[in-house]
């Protein structure tokens, strides 16, 4: 296995190269559960622990720009584990918004949604564009920027029936593998580097694999450059140790800061299967502005920022609009940066 810090040079040497450590095959890559842990007859068999695909693709021009930086304290989390990752300064954190409170004017919205797919698509058929009609009618005026979804098996379905329902905009959606997919608006973005990279793992009390996060870098139309992560987390729910608790909290860090860069505007989001007392929470509290969490299921669901004052628009959007939903509350927040 190559590691992420060769991968990146790799990369860099490169320039647009993609580089791959590991390839899982679509078969083998992990389907819908849902947070309280039911996986539906689909789901891979194979019970491999195989590493997702880290791919790094990145433009010339981002090449030579800085990322933030890791730093380490000495010492190793999940130590002897595929998952270990150095432990930061406790006081290392990104809260810090690069940018003035004054001049705010980029507006970016942002949703989050896990799918409860093998329920909702699966077995109620979308109950009548239930998901995309939430996605639709919660959009407003000026209609959202950036989605993340969760338990997601076609990221194209979802689009289209938020289309088909008045979503407006020319969108990208991005497979994250392991059943996570993100969009982005192509007619306000250009997009400049993206990746995917496991950074966690079920507990074999609940085991269905390991857990990734995928990412993307975006420049606005007015110049604001956004790092958007979406993450689905590890079972059982707020479970610690191993490759489930703070480590997978703290490998998450590590792929902002190894891939973020000095004036961005970081957006995190995902349904991290942990309330608000996990270690994985706790640990993502010292080190970014949690924005908002849900209610469902003792509150797993997150958005987390480095400009947490930004957001200006929190809501919680429900489980969908049709006869049938999801199990998780969907959840927008509205940012103004710069």
């Amino acid at each position: 296995m190559v590691a992420a810090s060769s991968l990146m040079r790799l990369a860099v040497l490169a320039a647009s190269a993609t580089v791959t450590a590991a390839s899982v095959p679509a078969s083998d890559i992990e389907g819908s559960c849902s947070a309280g842990g039911t996986c539906m007859p689909g789901q891979p068999t194979s019970g491999e622990h195989l590493l997702i695909q880290t791919r790094v693709n990145r433009s010339s021009a981002e090449v030579g720009s800085h990322v933030l930086g890791y730093p380490s304290d000495g010492e190793i989390k999940a130590q002897g584990l595929w998952c270990q990752v150095e432990e930061p300064p406790s006081s290392w954190n990104l809260k810090t918004c690069p940018f003035g409170k004054a001049a705010q004017k980029t507006r970016v919205k942002v949703l989050t949604y896990n799918l409860f797919w093998w329920n909702l698509f699966n077995q109620k058929g979308g109950s009548g564009r239930s998901a995309g009609k939430l996605i639709a009618e919660s959009a407003g005026r000026e209609g959202y920027d950036l989605m993340g979804f969760q338990e997601c098996d076609d990221r194209w379905r979802v689009l289209a029936d938020a289309k088909a329902e008045g979503l407006q905009g020319d969108w990208d959606a991005v497979d994250g593998g392991r059943a996570i997919a993100l969009m982005y608006r192509k007619d306000r973005f250009t997009l400049l580097g993206s990746g995917k990279q496991d950074v966690g793992e079920d507990s074999q009390l609940q085991y269905y694999g390991k857990r990734s996060a995928q990412w993307v870098h975006l420049k606005h139309t007015d110049g604001t450059k956004v790092f958007f992560i979406n993450h689905h987390g590890p079972l059982p729910v707020s479970s610690g140790g191993g490759c489930t608790g703070s480590a997978t909290a703290l490998n998450i860090m590590k792929v902002i800061a190894r891939h973020a860069h000095k004036g961005d505007a970081i957006i995190l989001m995902g349904d991290f299967n942990a309330e608000p007392k996990s270690s994985r929470i706790q640990e993502l509290d010292k080190r970014l502005d949690h924005v908002y969490a849900g209610t469902c299921m003792g509150g797993v669901d997150h958005i987390y920022s480095n400009c947490g004052d930004g957001a200006v628009e929190k809501q919680n959007l429900g489980k969908g609009a049709g006869q049938h939903g999801s199990d998780h509350d969907a959840l927008s927040v509205t940012f103004k940066f710069r």
